[in-house]
């Protein structure tokens, strides 16, 4: 896959099975979780993450 407008950040927390928190230049960003799985392995405290900015305001 690829991905034309992609911003990093660092893992907070999880609220639930969708939403996520990001921190992202220094603000904590609420963000949607794409992968529902567990990822218990993957998003840890401070873990960096790569979003995809979505086109959809609704997003």
């Amino acid at each position: 896959m690829k991905y034309k407008n992609v911003v990093r950040g660092r893992f907070h927390s999880r609220e639930n099975r969708f939403v996520a928190k990001v921190w992202i230049d220094g603000r904590l960003e609420t963000v949607h979780v794409k992968n529902t799985g567990r990822c218990r392995e993957l998003l840890l405290p401070e873990a960096e993450v790569v979003l995809d900015i979505s086109d959809n305001p609704a997003r």
